[in-house]
């Protein structure tokens, strides 16, 4: 099995050339019993940005970003490793498909490993953006 850094460089790159549409290989690379947080939480324009504690309710989460946005760029290009961890820093911008309204913002990833599997996820990102981006303009 390959170390972190080269699985998900190959993860990133497959996620970005698909915009989203390749989900297989983020379970690839996650253990079975794994968590996912996210910093919008689960709020009201983002619900599926709830904490997820297996791999399976992780596809949730990917099936619930793609359903409710359009990645429109991936673009995640520094990686630092440590130990079992790895940071990884980009940019991305996605658009809402109910508004219509593109959140573009800095993301950086935190990932945990064990036994060459990701046990940890956590995602970092403008949260004010991508809230408004998801919630719908007054009438």
């Amino acid at each position: 099995m390959s170390d972190p850094v080269t699985r998900l460089r190959a993860a990133y790159t497959t996620w970005a050339e698909t915009k989203g549409g390749d989900v297989q290989c983020w379970m690839d690379v996650l253990a079975e019993e794994a968590s996912l947080t996210s910093l919008a939480d689960g709020s009201p324009a983002m619900r599926f940005t709830a904490a997820r504690r297996s791999r399976r309710e992780i596809l949730g989460y990917l099936e619930g970003l793609a359903a409710d946005w359009e990645m429109i760029a991936h673009d995640m290009t520094e990686f630092v490793a440590q130990g079992d961890q790895v940071v990884v820093i980009g940019n991305v911008a996605w658009r809402n498909r109910a508004t219509g309204k593109v959140a573009r913002t800095r993301k950086v990833d935190l990932w945990r490993f064990s036994n060459g599997r990701a046990v940890a996820f956590e995602e970092l990102y403008d949260t004010a953006r991508t809230i408004a981006a998801a919630t719908p303009d007054p009438a």
